[in-house]
């Protein structure tokens, strides 16, 4: 008996640890974060809607670049992709270029510690982004930097979601086709993304002036967040959505204030859509996913389950007057914790009508969802969606 008291008492001690680690962290990140929205910046602007055709863009301009590649991922896989972009960086890095690479200290844990070595005897800057450290460790090791930003001599920029490895190049036979959304930003605008980027490397480095404005090109607001800082800015584009509003993402774990304004919306006659997967990548965070989406289902809210492979894309069209692309996710992790980037495009009826586009295809390769078919999943995955729910915060 006496042992029993002594190792309940124990779980409670690492009950409270825990608790007092997560939310002091909590706090002391919502206290230090850098939110920011910069607007009116203008920019010529271009969609990739697939890894390899990105892939190829990307690894071309790398080549062709004169000064400066500044590359930033949130996780790279370590296979032949990773591998020929290693090789790339360090051939250009030996020619005189000057390379920065930045990875997720977590989401970079594949890159070996050999390919470490040999990018930075290249002369490859290679650097790792949110250390855990006490005395927040638990927490910090949620907090994570989930931007995907490459910048090519600080005269153009990609952004999105797409990470390094073959799942996203669609060669990884459990998904298929990858569905993923990428945005190539060329004038003015592209000097913001640069001052992300020197921030979150931490140390000063040149930067030359910004180009002039491309008065002809697209009007772009750039939405820097963490903590709780994209919750703030997606309710508010949420409230603002008159006719219609469609949210693109590979989760949906909303915060309980975002999941209480989509069925506000809905009910006030708002079309909101919410496209996800249906195949399953993180079993627990997808079970959670199809729980709350059968929350939304209740309330009016439409959802589409991709069926032409994995959709991973972060993607939002409102009211025909704005869209976003982005590295953030509809769940507790972007909503509360991660470092995100997103960026809204206005102004441009040809960009918005190529992605609406591209929102409907996605549409045509989706079924609706209905409650039925969330009720009769099998019930150990109703179960998982339930009992993980209280962790919605960091799923």
């Amino acid at each position: 008996m006496y042992v029993f008291f002594l190792l309940l008492a124990l779980l409670f001690l690492i009950a409270v640890l825990i608790w007092v680690d997560l939310n002091l962290g909590r706090k002391r990140s919502k206290s230090s974060a850098v939110n920011r929205l910069i607007g009116h910046k203008h920019a010529f602007v271009s969609i990739f809607d697939d890894g390899v055709n990105f892939y190829d863009a990307l690894l071309r301009d790398i080549k062709g670049a004169q000064h400066s590649v500044d590359i930033q991922f949130f996780l790279v896989k370590w296979d032949e992709s990773t591998k020929q972009l290693s090789e790339l960086l360090q051939q250009r890095a030996q020619e005189g270029i000057k390379i920065r690479f930045l990875l997720d200290r977590i989401g970079g844990y594949r890159l070996p510690k050999k390919e470490r070595k040999r990018l930075r005897q290249s002369g490859v800057m290679l650097r790792f982004a949110n250390k855990p450290s006490f005395p927040y460790f638990l927490y910090d090791l949620n907090f994570r930097n989930h931007r995907k930003v490459t910048i090519i001599d600080q005269k153009s920029v990609y952004v999105g979601g797409f990470n390094i490895g073959k799942e996203y190049l669609s060669k990884e036979p459990r998904f298929g086709f990858w569905r993923d959304c990428v945005v190539k930003l060329e004038g003015e605008a592209v000097y913001t993304f640069v001052q992300v980027f020197a921030s979150d490397w931490g140390d000063p480095f040149h930067i030359i002036p910004k180009q002039a404005p491309a008065f002809d090109g697209a009007q772009v607001e750039v939405v820097i967040t963490e903590a709780d800082g994209y919750e703030d800015w997606l309710l508010h584009q949420i409230h603002q959505a008159k006719e219609y509003l469609y949210i693109g993402t590979p989760y949906c774990v909303p915060s309980r204030r975002v999941e209480a304004a989509l069925k506000r919306a809905s009910e006030r006659g708002v079309d909101v859509r919410v496209m996800l997967p249906t195949k399953v990548d993180h079993y627990i965070v997808n079970q959670v996913s199809f729980h709350f989406a059968r929350r939304l289902l209740q309330h009016g809210v439409r959802v589409n389950l991709y069926q032409n492979g994995f959709y991973h894309a972060k993607i939002i069209l409102s009211d025909d007057s704005w869209c976003a692309v982005g590295s953030a996710n509809l769940d507790g992790r972007s909503l509360l914790i991660n470092k995100e980037l997103t960026m809204t495009i206005r102004e441009n009826d040809l960009f918005y009508a190529q992605l609406l586009a591209l929102w409907r295809k996605d549409e045509q390769s989706s079924i609706d969802a209905s409650l039925h078919d969330i009720k009769k999943r099998p019930w150990i995955a109703k179960a998982t969606g339930i009992v993980f729910r209280p962790l919605r915060h960091y799923l």
